[in-house]
């Protein structure tokens, strides 16, 4: 079995290698710490399992997802993550994973996530899904940034991070005149006046910390 593992942070990397290594039989085990070097390992090898943190360096792991899902609609997908559940859960699940499950959960259930999903199943941890809205019945009115697309939703996180529009920009290879456009259609559908809006919303729901 082929499987790569796509963090920017190393000891998770190895540890997940260390158990993919110690409980299937592997032919070949690759990290990738980013968007630029998972697309590089993509190119020509079919790999039988990934695994894929969504919070990387540079473009994000959803862009990358995406990206996955275009070349391959069967490859199994188990996103592990520290972002929260709440916010990314089900965008992760409209991109096209198999499994989501969060870092700070054991090493047995990462090895029941792998099992699951290679076997051609979903799988989503009971902490995850605690957090879905979509995976759990619920009458609460949902929060205005779910309205937004993945792109706005990106370029929201961005500028809560401290980002000038030439820096988000760049990341998504994209102008910054696209940018500003997707700025403006994220403040008018906050019904926020200004990034500085912007970024008291994205901490008070914690789509960043």
């Amino acid at each position: 079995m082929k499987a790569l593992i796509i963090d920017d942070h190393d000891y998770t990397s190895e540890g997940i290698s260390r158990i993919l290594a110690d409980n299937f039989e592997m032919t070949k085990i690759a990290r990738a710490k980013d968007y630029e070097e998972a697309v590089k390992l993509l190119d020509g090898i079919k790999w039988d399992f990934i695994t894929l943190d969504i919070n990387l360096p540079g473009k994000s792991g959803l862009e990358l997802l995406k990206l996955i899902r275009r070349k391959d609609k069967q490859v199994p997908i188990l996103v592990l993550s520290m972002v929260p559940v709440s916010q990314y859960g089900k965008r992760i699940i409209q991109a096209g994973a198999t499994g989501y499950i969060t870092k700070a959960e054991p090493a047995e259930e990462l090895l029941k996530a792998v099992r699951m999903v290679m076997h051609g199943l979903r799988y989503f941890s009971a902490a995850v899904q605690q957090e879905i809205p979509d995976l759990v019945e619920s009458n609460t009115e949902k929060p205005k940034h779910h309205s937004l697309s993945d792109r706005e939703f990106e370029v929201l996180r961005e500028i809560a991070m401290g980002k000038t529009l030439k820096e988000i920009a760049i990341n998504f290879n994209l102008s910054v005149n696209t940018i500003n456009s997707y700025r403006r259609r994220v403040l008018q559908k906050l019904n926020a006046s200004c990034d500085l809006d912007l970024v008291k919303y994205a901490y008070k729901y914690r789509i960043v910390e």
